[in-house]
């Protein structure tokens, strides 16, 4: 049996290949981008030409149809009607439900603007407090959360939450870490954390007050007596004990504090050690300007004259100097110049 006979086509040696290929490649795209335009062309004629079955009716109507009116340019910078309003913010599932008085008046007391001087962690603190006043049924914590948080916001930061985009905040949990970044950036993280780790008690600052803040940075004075109460050391204690030691001395300082404040007379003022030095620092002063005053504006009394207005004879005690009491030339003057 015969088989097929293979035809062998001989090549044609191209000496510029690369070339060639990259011809052949070029006719190839532009035979095809070619086919792809006819097509288009062809769809596009027939969505324009109306088709047979179109009633002469409906002709006639779709060329009565006026055309747009003119719009100049500055009419494109104006809004139109028809555009959706800003609804505030809109999380993925919103929530309905009935607010109580007592939540709202909660929420209302203690809203949130956003300035520099307010705690966003004490914010949320206080927001947790008011959404436990409440549990609406079928409604779970968090679409809780998200439908009364925007209430405690006023000022900057309810125009904050506002521009959050639509359908964007699924879970509370996103938007209190949103929250968070938003009003509690790295920057005050790092500042909170070195005011606690170069925190001190002040000067003037009792210990019950120096222990609402914090337990650290105590003063020699009172180191010493927390560890004298201790036993030695506080060292020697443990978490709790220590805890409960400081709390003990804490609440006896306050106490003394309370008794003897009510001891006081009310016709009494009494004055700090700092304030009474001030006062008599500003009474030095004052007495210091006084005779700096008082020197400079008296006259120097006149010395000279008043020593020979006090001139006196030794002799017959007149005012005039010694040897002058008899006139020159006279007998009682000769007889004396005799001696």
């Amino acid at each position: 049996m015969q088989g097929r006979k293979k035809v062998v086509r001989e090549l044609i040696f191209d000496p510029e290949i690369e070339k060639t290929a990259k011809a052949n490649r070029k006719a190839v795209r532009l035979a095809h981008q070619a086919a792809l335009l006819t097509s288009g062309t062809e769809e596009i004629l027939e969505e324009e030409v109306p088709s047979s079955n179109t009633s002469n009716d409906e002709t006639e109507s779709m060329a009565g149809v006026d055309p747009p009116p003119r719009r100049t340019l500055g009419d494109y910078g104006q809004a139109t009607g028809g555009h959706n309003p800003n609804l505030g913010f809109q999380p993925v599932n919103p929530v309905s439900f009935d607010i109580k008085n007592t939540v709202l008046s909660a929420l209302k007391e203690n809203q949130f603007s956003g300035s520099e001087s307010e705690c966003p962690n004490i914010q949320l603190a206080r927001f947790y407090e008011a959404c436990g006043y409440t549990d609406p049924t079928g409604v779970s914590e968090s679409n809780k959360k998200l439908r009364l948080f925007p209430l405690s916001l006023t000022g900057r930061a309810k125009d904050w939450i506002d521009t959050l985009p639509p359908n964007t905040i699924a879970s509370w949990d996103e938007l209190e870490l949103k929250f968070r970044e938003r009003y509690f950036p790295i920057h005050k993280f790092l500042e909170r954390r070195n005011d606690i780790t170069n925190f001190e008690q002040g000067d003037s600052e009792s210990f019950h007050a120096q222990m609402q803040h914090f337990t650290q940075g105590l003063r020699a004075q009172t180191r010493m007596l927390l560890d004298a109460s201790a036993g030695g050391s506080l060292k020697n204690k443990d978490e709790s004990e220590a805890r409960e030691l400081v709390e003990a001395m804490a609440q006896n300082e306050y106490r003394v504090q309370n008794d003897r404040g009510a001891k006081k007379k009310a016709s009494m003022l009494e004055l700090d050690t700092q304030t009474a030095i001030l006062a008599q620092s500003q009474l030095m002063n004052n007495q210091m300007v006084a005779m700096l005053k008082h020197f400079t504006t008296t006259p120097a009394p006149p010395m000279q004259a008043k020593a020979v207005q006090d001139v006196k004879c030794n002799f017959c005690g007149q005012g005039h100097a010694n040897g002058e009491c008899f006139p020159a030339g006279s007998e009682e003057a000769m007889y004396l110049g005799n001696f």
